[in-house]
């Protein structure tokens, strides 16, 4: 089934990123003969749709920072993969799919050094501009402790939209 013709209401939900298809598509490859893959990528597909139908509505669409790759739909996505495939996908292969869509990222970062004064700043800036943007649309909650000079910068999310699918839709094992 092509990504356009997946029945979920885009005025509210988005999309799986490309890469985290990718990546589902990678692990189907390993663990299924090839007569086998397009219906199996199809069932994860339908079950995204069919929960995603179930689930909230208010997490902004393509307008929220969270709904990238790696973000909260690609959570969704995999963890619809790990229900269609539960039988023979390892709980490392989840994880695997997590840090390939998550860490490219991070990756970018590797020139920043904290500890000098203009960075640790700035990734307060960003992080308390992320604490806003979690506050309008009410889906992570993130607390920013304020910044001092000389300690540490500390961020903690207390909730958040792919854990509450997890636990509601019973994928509580893998989140």
């Amino acid at each position: 089934m092509k990504d356009s013709e997946l029945q979920i209401d885009r005025s509210c939900h988005v999309l799986y990123s490309k890469p985290c298809k990718k990546e589902i598509l990678a692990k189907i490859t390993l663990h299924y003969p090839e007569v086998e893959r397009e219906v199996v990528w199809e069932q994860v597909q339908l079950r995204y749709a069919e929960l995603l139908s179930k689930w909230r509505t208010d997490l902004g669409g393509k307008k929220n920072f969270h709904n990238g790759v790696g973000g909260t739909y690609d959570c969704i996505a995999i963890m619809c993969f790990y229900d269609a495939c539960r039988d023979v996908v390892t709980f490392r292969e989840m994880e695997e799919i997590e840090e390939n869509l998550i860490l490219p990222s991070f990756r970018k970062l590797r020139f920043v050094d904290i500890n000098k004064p203009f960075w640790k700043k700035l990734m307060y800036r960003a992080f308390s501009t992320a604490q806003k943007h979690c506050d309008t649309w009410h889906d992570y909650e993130m607390d920013v402790t304020p910044y001092e000079n000389s300690k540490p910068i500390y961020y903690e999310f207390t909730a958040c939209p792919a854990a509450e699918f997890a636990k509601r839709f019973g994928f509580a094992d893998i989140i």
